[in-house]
């Protein structure tokens, strides 16, 4: 990470308007949370993803995805944001004066967890269940709601509130994200693989619109090449290291 990138970058910041960090899986990975494209290991060992987080394997046999989702979640109650979320939340909070937006494809809630306080989870969220008709019925989901039941407004199956394979985004959260990406004087990406579409859409749209795109992960990806800025490094030791350059006089 050359000291000539983070002090440019932390110039761009301090005369931009809006900031944007996109997000996905590898960052939460920190925190120990399994990817499923990162060799299907953990909670992703032996199983078929058509029957365990997909929309058809839902209808299909609800209680056993209910019972799986209820393990991630688990597992995402049991951890906890890692220092690359912090130094997320520590960029946003030397950005006040700026539109500061998160944009995740992440379901656990950590960025929240850390402090940013505009996040567009455009996956949805292992922390909530809806009506699958969207009637409105919405509920926290904990550990006690551990079996699938009906909707107590119109009787439809009520699931979590996550985007499962086979499904569309909520037009209404990725039409915020969209606006967002499009409006970006700086755009962020980070842990995410650029493979999901139709999110991986987000840094392209941002730099056509004249976003500097910066990208930050440890591997080359499919965005490398058109970003801006392509930082072999992980979350914590970029942004931590950015957040020292804004607060330095």
């Amino acid at each position: 990470m050359h000291a000539a990138n983070l002090d440019s970058l932390a110039s761009m910041i301090r005369t931009a308007r809006q900031v944007v960090v996109f997000s996905g899986a590898g960052l939460s990975a920190d925190s120990g949370i399994p990817t499923f494209r990162d060799g299907a290991t953990g909670l992703w060992n032996n199983v078929d993803p058509d029957e365990v987080a997909s929309i058809q394997g839902f209808l299909r046999n609800p209680r056993r995805v209910w019972s799986w989702l209820l393990q991630l979640k688990a597992l995402v109650d049991d951890r906890r944001p890692n220092p690359g979320h912090l130094a997320i939340a520590r960029l946003e909070e030397l950005c006040p004066a700026k539109r500061f937006t998160v944009i995740t494809q992440n379901i656990d809630g950590y960025h929240a967890l850390a402090g940013n306080q505009e996040v567009l989870e455009v996956h949805g969220t292992i922390h909530r269940v809806r009506c699958h008709r969207h009637c409105g019925y919405v509920a926290g989901w904990d550990q006690t709601i551990n079996e699938p039941f009906a909707c107590p407004d119109c009787g439809a199956p009520v699931r979590p509130d996550l985007v499962m394979f086979g499904e569309m985004l909520d037009e209404e959260v990725f039409a915020a994200a969209q606006t967002r990406s499009l409006n970006a004087d700086v755009f962020f990406c980070v842990g995410t693989s650029f493979t999901v579409q139709p999110a991986a859409r987000l840094p392209v749209w941002a730099k056509y619109s004249g976003a500097t795109v910066v990208e930050v992960n440890p591997h080359p990806t499919p965005l490398s090449e058109a970003a801006d800025y392509s930082i072999r490094s992980g979350a914590s030791q970029f942004f931590s290291a950015l957040c020292s350059r804004l607060a330095s006089p």
